[in-house]
């Protein structure tokens, strides 16, 4: 925007767009923790996949079953492991063929979340130009009223 007065109309678009970032920074936020949630899953399974090439079948471990619970299992074959590969279906695959997979897909949800962070800092940048702007704004409209009538 120049250094010109905004109209009101102007300053209502901008207002506006300020929102409409809002709101878009608002939902890659919460798909930012998601995935932060889904790559420290990765990282779990990456490093109990690893931790059974050192297991013996037969061996009693815990397995967790969610919200902090285990229960009591024995491992009865070290050498397979059941993925989830997307959309509700798992797989029987090899250790090291999943631990293959899982790293993978680590790798293409890192870059994913990067891209993602880098679209939500972009927005955060637009907003503050806005912002910016806004206030700039408010201050000219401050000073104007300000200077005697007389004054120009």
């Amino acid at each position: 925007m120049s250094d010109a007065a905004l109209t009101q109309q102007q300053i209502q678009e901008l207002a506006g767009m300020h929102q409409q970032y809002q709101y878009q920074a608002e939902a890659i936020g919460k798909q930012l923790n998601m995935l932060k949630m889904t790559l420290n899953d990765l990282d779990t399974a990456l490093v109990t996949i690893t931790a059974l090439k050192d297991e013996t079948a037969g061996k009693e471990t815990l397995v967790p079953i969610g919200f902090g619970s285990f229960v009591n299992a024995t491992l009865t074959n070290t050498d397979k492991v059941v993925i989830g590969i997307g959309a509700g279906v798992s797989v029987e695959k090899k250790t090291e063929d999943a631990k293959v997979f899982l790293e993978k897909r680590k790798e293409e949800l890192t870059k994913y979340f990067e891209q993602m962070n880098s679209t939500y800092a972009k927005l955060a940048q637009e907003m503050q130009n806005i912002e910016k702007t806004v206030q700039m704004q408010q201050q000219q409209q401050q000073q104007n009223q300000q200077k005697p009538m007389g004054a120009q």
